[in-house]
């Protein structure tokens, strides 16, 4: 770990060097600067402790007005701050009211910060700039604050480092040219809104060991990973979020429990639009986007007893989910797993007691479900249409998918018969119309585990279902739809 750190100091200095001093001047002899349009005023580092550091109007603490309550809070603006010291602006072990807003803070050394935040609440960071600085922004052990609308830009280690930290809202801030964009660490019941983090060496987002927090409507692209749960990162909600064209991962669950993945979009990532690892469990995601990436839509490894429900995996070069190294107990339902380079659905290194049902699995070069290790998984009442090449007839060589397993079932059993799934190669014959292929036509499976559907359905299972809020209406309906056409039959037989 300590050549670790060292290699990390050792790059980010490297980083910082490719900048220069090139047109820098020390800040006295530069009072004005415009970027961003805005006139900054030089001033010396500002160190604030305890709420009795706050007095103003004053020249050395930087404020300029404000008596520190809710409604007339101590401001601090305007400024310009760089060079030479450990915090550009840093505030200690206070709980007064205060806003920092339009201040310039930058190039504070290769271990300075442009906001250091420890112990303290109340707090507003507003339409700053903090650039070249080792870290943008820190909160450690700091709650009840706002960061909205800053810039936070490297190179830098990260942009804003919220450590220990709880009930903090960071809203509308951009981090980019870090390692990192933004960073959790051991913090809880943060909000974090609309942030772009994107152009980051590492991670856009990252949450280590930090729980109930939200991550929503954020940009986290053209990073190595675009959004990371590490280490019990648990019972958080990540939703809507745009986790596009990373050099990894999309999104990536690494012993985390319990998240909520919802309504995000990862695709064309060079690794895996989302992945489960190390025993991630009792997940839940929900009508995510995972396409054309250049491994897979969503991949699970040693991932436990998750659901996934209403995710749209499809034209990956690998397969659309992947379930690996004893993934078991896992929900997949009303998944859309079409025209991927593999397999629409992988199972393998045993993988077992998954159920896997409702999905659409279309057009895929391999196999529409290929089980290669597994037992006790049941696939059942999906759609299978034109996946290794099947035609609209049954074809051996063409089969649409594969069991190498043991005791998978393929269809549910009942009275009078079992439901399997949907085959486009095999939808006659039904002489009595109940909606099953007639005996003998089972539907064979590839593979040595000799598996069959014994009860193939002559219409379709399931349908693409794009918004998820309408899917479990939608799927009450087909139920339904299927029961009262059973009935029906039933009667007229009767």
């Amino acid at each position: 770990m300590i050549l670790i750190g060292v290699l990390m100091v050792g790059a980010i200095a490297g980083l910082m060097a490719q900048i220069g001093n090139t047109g820098q001047t020390h800040p006295s002899e530069t009072p004005v600067r415009v970027p961003a349009g805005i006139l900054y005023t030089a001033h010396d580092p500002i160190n604030i402790w305890g709420n009795v550091g706050f007095t103003g109007p004053n020249s050395s603490t930087g404020i300029t007005r404000g008596s520190g309550t809710v409604s007339d809070p101590y401001v601090i603006e305007g400024w310009e701050i760089s060079w030479g010291a450990s915090f550009g602006i840093s505030i200690t072990s206070a709980d007064v009211h205060f806003v920092i807003h339009d201040c310039y803070v930058h190039d504070i050394g290769m271990s300075g910060v442009g906001f250091y935040c420890s112990r303290c609440s109340n707090g507003t960071v507003k339409d700053c700039i903090f650039a070249n600085d080792y870290e943008g922004i820190v909160l450690q052990l700091s709650g009840n604050n706002y960061l909205v609308n800053n810039s936070c830009s490297g190179p830098c280690y990260c942009g804003i480092d919220v450590a220990g930290s709880d009930n903090n809202s960071l809203i509308n801030n951009n981090c980019s040219k870090c390692y990192d964009g933004i960073g959790l660490w051991g913090s809880s019941n943060n909000t974090l809104i609309n942030n772009n983090c994107s152009g980051n060496y590492f991670d856009g987002m990252i949450l280590d060991v930090s729980s109930n927090n939200t991550i929503s409507n954020n940009t986290c692209s053209n990073n190595s990973d675009g959004i990371e749960l590490l280490y019990s990162t648990n019972n958080n909600t990540v939703s809507n979020n745009t986790c596009c064209s990373n050099k990894g991962r999309g999104i990536h669950l690494d012993v985390a429990n319990n998240n909520t993945l919802i309504h995000n979009n990862c695709s064309s990532n060079i690794d895996h639009g989302i992945t489960l690892d190390s025993g991630s469990s009792n997940n839940v995601l929900i009508d995510n986007t995972c396409n054309s990436n250049e491994y897979g839509g969503i991949w699970l490894d040693i991932g436990i007893n998750n659901t996934l429900s209403g995710n749209n995996c499809s034209s990956n070069y690998w397969s659309g989910i992947y379930l690996f190294t004893s993934s078991n107990d896992n929900t997949l339902i009303n998944n859309i797993c079409c025209s991927n380079s593999h397999d629409g659905i992988g199972l393998d290194l045993s993988s077992d007691n998954n159920e896997i049902s409702l999905n659409l699995i279309c057009n895929n070069a391999g196999y529409g479900v290929n089980i290669s290790s597994g037992s006790n998984n049941r696939i059942w009442n999906n759609t299978f249409t034109d996946s290794n090449g099947a035609g609209t007839t049954y074809d051996p060589t063409h089969v649409q998918a594969y069991d190498d397993g043991t005791n998978n079932w393929w269809n549910t059993s009942g009275t009078p018969h079992g439901y399997g799934n949907y085959w486009s190669d095999l939808t006659t014959p039904d002489a009595n119309g109940d909606g099953i292929v007639d005996d003998p036509f089972d539907y064979i499976i590839a593979g040595g585990a000799g598996a069959k559907d014994y009860y193939p359905r002559t219409t379709l299972s399931s349908e693409p279902i794009p918004e998820f809020g309408m899917m479990p209406f939608v799927v009450m309906v087909l139920l339904a739809m299927i029961v009262i056409a059973g009935e029906t039959r039933r009667k007229k037989k009767s």
